[in-house]
């Protein structure tokens, strides 16, 4: 029995009852169970008076079903039999029950009390559908109880004339029938305002995040600038989900040099240093999202809706729940949200949850933010989560476990860093007060922009956003010399912060400069040493309160002090009614680093220096101490390292990041630390470890080897990583002298170097002479394309850049010279004809477009081996297939019916089919006799799985991605497989069919597996 007709059932029975109920209450004399036929007989004698009840019943029964079939289809996922079982307890139970009860016909009868005396005289039995017994006898006691108050009232007339004018009434009863709410346990007051609550809650977020503060210009005058407009994207290096999963092959999109909206996936992890962009990120994807103004491969997130969670509000409070998410985000709307409105978006999988700010959490109460997130993500499994952090604060596997990706912000490049300072200027035309005239913009910019060409270690600081930021500012109002390093740019905003121009537009100030300053060290340091970073406004005023009682010179009152630092400082804010913090954290560290050597803490910072939220202050502590105090303090961190084997790496990777702010150190002290760098980290004996060496600064160059000779493959691909990350001009006269190793993955990590710097500098002076991967390099953005040339050992160039960087042609590609190998996101109708210039393709993996046209270029491609063709649009044939000499094919969907036979005589040994028709088999691995791995995608992975050892009974590895949990057997009748590959998108899987086999298995976090213990898995993806 399907959904349909079994909606169709209860209607009916909804509609018996209910007019049983009806004519009972006319005849009281009368038994109450009697039938509907012999209650009718009592008054109707003329055969047309008894069906034109029966019309009247029919025609509620159809109302009735009309409306509860779409509830119905919620549980719709059920196996058939489930189905048939629960709505036939539901009928027996609508037949059965006794409807005497005069409570049923009063004006208030109540649904819900009778749902309750049907479940206690007739008691369900537990099962996998319980949830559909318990949504269709809910729904259908709802019914009942409309439909028996809206029938004719009980007047003392021939029941012939009632049903005269039964017609109105029916009418009337489907709309109201219609406006019932459709309720369950998630939504127990209905859904009928879901959609109007969404529509005001994504305007209202939109236009309250939509707005980019230039950091650095006046308080009261700053201008807002439209981060839809402004908002610029940023690449990442990191973990991504490994396509290679699922292709059959490395994912040559690769995980560095990526722009953040293309490795943004279901759960990512956005690590990212001070400054780097992680909150501004955030609060795109949350305007973006609102607005569905995703492209790309961020499309599908256009219909999600956003849940900002800013973590530094949670310090001293709970993690949210669900019904608490609007709090913070939409506190005007908060009391607005229908009941049960945010789990219903996160069961969905329409919630998008941002989790800013693990770092800003203290160290003891990170494990329940993780926690916190665990339970989110078991609870609502297809919900999309993105969370950021420091990366001290959260390594790379800090939420693995939970099915997160791991990506971490990069440096911005010179590329990027024109743009940037572009569209600052440009916003700065907005500000009401400016230090310079409006039309002197142009000219600050071109002045700033020779400067970093002209300054390396200007360039340096301009890489990470919030300093590019600050260096604006500073430019339009300096005619001195920009500052020189992080210190004196650090002091130099504060300066123009805390002044706020009130001087030259004649403002008295209720306190000097120094004033201010003195109050706002004590505050930082209050938070700092508390692990916060912001505290109740009261609270605040108590801290200054009790530190004026040590300045004699200032008599203001405490709430007027208060108010002026929030109004007239510019350095800290009030983010929401009755919470005070630091417009940035980063001046927080640097005035709580600046209290603790005014006031004697080195102690108190050699305590904590363990600690990564301690990391930053401790730094920056360094560049305002004494001789005295610096070298007191580094040396009590190299002793807890010998003291501490378990903290000892952090506590000198600490003290060695320190000498980047120190101008002055007892000598014995730096010669210390200058051995523990040459002789505990560097160099790097692996990837992992070359983004803690990077924390050093440039300095770390001048202790790396010049050259790689004796170091094992992977030190020297470390090596290489830290010097490229470094992406100063010193780091390329280091990088000249690794460019000839003839190493492969050593030629791959100076390939990605490119990416950090000027490309023109960096293929002369590192990438002319060097042997390349032999003579074959992956290039991953287009502004490197003019730059091959130079490269005198290019015999293969392998191009896999974003999809922001890729134009809606492939005609860019014309000029790449011995071009092999493609691996490019799209979007709109790609022609493929482009491709037909490159003869010597031998992988064409392309994704995303809504249609390919000019498939037959494929055919023509006689060296091609590889084709990867994903387009939204389902293919109208194979074709292009036919008489290739392809190995490795992957596909998404085809029209049903189309022919399969250009399959035939392929040498395939790997096949990938996503979202194909469902056939009742895959005969057509039949054609496929050398096929030996296996990739079923989507739908596909449901459809035939059961059917593959008579199809492809040498499959050695067998991937499925997508509702799997009926297929697992297979693996039990195909002899030769020794790979499998599970990915259910969330849905729970049983591994208890596999046990016992000599597989290797790969599993996503993201699921839930049962039988865990009885498999060992290879990888988790």
């Amino acid at each position: 029995m399907g959904l349909e007709i079994a909606a169709g059932k209860i209607g009916q029975a909804v509609a018996q009852q209910a007019a049983r109920a009806w004519l009972a209450k006319r005849r009281k004399d009368r038994d109450r169970t009697a039938s509907l036929a012999e209650l009718a007989a009592e008054e109707l004698a003329k055969p047309h008076q008894r069906a034109r009840l029966e019309h009247l019943v029919e025609g509620i029964g159809h109302q009735v079903t009309e409306q509860l079939e779409p509830v119905l289809e919620r549980c719709g996922s059920l196996p058939d039999n489930e189905i048939e079982a629960a709505l036939t307890a539901v009928l027996d139970a609508l037949r059965e029950i006794d409807l005497s009860d005069d409570a049923l016909l009063a004006d208030d009868a109540d649904p819900e009390v009778l749902a309750r005396r049907i479940r206690r005289q007739i008691p369900a039995e537990n099962g996998p559908a319980v949830r559909l017994y318990d949504l269709a006898l809910d729904q259908a006691c709802r019914y009942l109880v409309q439909v028996v108050r809206q029938l004719p009232s009980f007047q003392p007339r021939a029941l012939a004339e009632v049903l005269s004018r039964a017609s109105a009434q029916t009418a009337q009863l489907d709309e109201i029938l219609a406006r019932l709410p459709r309720t369950s346990l998630h939504a127990p007051q209905g859904t009928s305002t879901d959609d109007e609550f969404r529509d005001e809650y994504l305007r209202y977020l939109a236009a309250s995040l939509d707005r980019l503060e230039l950091l650095g210009l006046s308080m009261k005058n700053r201008p807002k600038l439209a981060l839809s407009v402004a908002y610029l994207s940023l690449t990442v290096s990191g973990t991504g989900r490994g396509n290679r999963d699922w292709f059959g092959s490395p994912d040559d999109r690769a995980h560095s040099g990526v722009r953040i909206e293309s490795a943004l996936r279901h759960r990512t992890l956005v690590r990212g240093e001070a400054g780097s962009g992680k909150t501004t990120l955030l609060d795109w994807v949350a305007v973006t999202a609102a607005r569905a103004g995703f492209t790309g491969d961020l499309s599908e997130w256009n219909d999600r809706v956003p849940f900002p969670i800013r973590l530094r509000r949670y310090a001293d409070a709970p993690l949210p729940a669900p019904e608490q998410f609007l709090d913070h985000a939409a506190p005007w709307l908060a009391g607005l949200m229908p009941q049960g409105w945010a789990h219903r978006c996160l069961r969905s999988g329409r919630a998008l949850v941002l989790v800013d700010g693990v770092d800003e959490v203290p160290p003891g109460k990170r494990h329940v933010v993780r926690d916190w997130l665990r339970e989110l993500c078991l609870a609502f499994p297809d919900a999309r989560v993105v969370v950021t952090s420091r990366p001290a604060a959260a390594d790379q596997e800090w939420l693995g476990e939970q099915g997160f990706a791991s990506v971490l912000l990069e440096q911005m490049g010179p590329t990027d860093v024109k743009v940037f300072i572009e569209r600052w200027h440009e916003a700065a035309r907005g500000a009401a007060s400016l230090p310079c005239p409006v039309d002197a913009l142009p000219e600050a910019q071109r002045k700033l922009l020779s400067q970093l060409d002209s300054r390396e270690h200007l360039r340096a600081l301009a890489a990470n956003p919030l300093l590019c930021a600050m260096l604006c500012a500073l430019n339009l109002g300096r005619t001195s010399e920009l500052p020189r390093n992080r210190m004196e740019l650090y002091q130099a905003a504060l300066t123009m912060l805390l002044d706020l121009r009130d001087a030259e537009r004649e403002i008295a100030g209720l306190l000097t400069t120094t004033e201010k300053t003195v109050l706002l060290r004590d505050l930082a340091w209050r938070l700092t040493l508390g692990g916060r970073s912001q505290l109740p406004t009261l609270k605040v005023r108590e801290h200054v309160a009790r530190k004026v009682g040590s300045m004699p010179n200032v008599d203001a009152d405490p709430d007027a002090i208060v108010t002026h630092l929030l109004e007239r400082s510019g350095v800290v804010r009030e983010p929401v009614p009755g919470q005070v913090d630091f417009v940035h954290r980063t001046f927080q560290e640097y005035l709580a680093g600046q209290e603790a050597m005014q006031d004697g803490q080195v102690e108190t910072l050699a305590g904590h220096a363990h600690q990564d939220s301690w990391s930053e202050t401790i730094v920056l502590a360094c560049g305002h101490g004494q001789r005295a105090q610096v070298s007191e303090l580094l040396t009590e961190v190299l002793d807890r390292a010998d003291r501490e084997p378990t903290r000892a790496r952090r506590l000198r990777l600490l003290a060695a990041a320190c000498l980047e702010t120190i101008t002055d150190i007892d000598a014995g002290v730096h010669d210390r630390v200058d051995e523990v760098i040459r002789t505990r980290l560097v160099p790097p004996r692996s990837k992992k470890e070359t983004r803690s060496l990077v924390t050093i600064g440039h300095r770390v160059l001048r202790y790396l080897p010049a050259c790689l000779d004796e170091l094992s493959e992977a030190a020297a691909v470390a090596t290489v990583r830290t010097a490229a990350l470094t992406a100063t001009p010193e780091a390329l006269t280091k990088l000249a002298g690794y460019a000839n190793d003839p190493r492969s993955e050593v030629q791959r990590e100076l390939a990605e170097g490119w990416l950090h710097f000027d490309p023109q500098r960096y293929a002369e002076e590192v990438l002319a002479d060097a042997p390349l991967q032999r003579g074959a390099i992956m290039v991953k953005a287009r502004r490197l394309f003019p730059h091959l040339p130079v490269l005198q050992h290019l015999a293969a160039v392998k191009v896999a850049v974003s999809r922001e960087d890729t134009p809606d042609t492939l005609s860019f590609l014309d000029d790449v010279p011995s071009l092999v190998q493609v691996s490019l996101s799209l979007r709109g109708e790609v022609d493929l004809s482009p491709l037909g210039a490159h003869p010597r393709l031998s992988v064409v993996a392309l994704f995303g477009a809504r249609e390919f046209t000019g498939l037959d270029t494929i055919t023509g491609l006689r060296e091609l081996r590889t084709a990867n063709i994903h387009q939204d649009k389902a293919l109208a044939d194979i074709e292009f297939l036919r008489g290739t000499r392809l190995e490795h094919v992957s596909l998404s969907a085809v029209e049903p019916g189309a022919d399969v036979s250009p399959f035939d005589g392929l040498p395939l040994d790997y096949l990938g089919l996503h979202d194909w028709p469902p056939y009742d088999d895959l005969s057509l691995l039949a054609l496929l006799p050398r096929l030996t791995d296996l990739a079923l995608l989507g739908s596909t992975a449901s459809s035939a799985v059961l059917g593959l050892e008579r199809y492809a009974p040498k499959l050695v590895t067998l991937r499925l991605l997508g509702p799997v949990a009926e297929g697992l057997s297979v693996a039990r009748v195909l002899p030769n497989l020794r790979l499998l590959v599970l990915w259910g998108k969330g849905m729970t899987l049983d591994l208890r069919p596999l046990e016992g086999l000599p597989l290797r298995i790969r599993l996503d976090r993201s699921d839930r597996h049962v039988g865990l213990d009885r498999v060992t898995v290879d990888r988790w993806i």
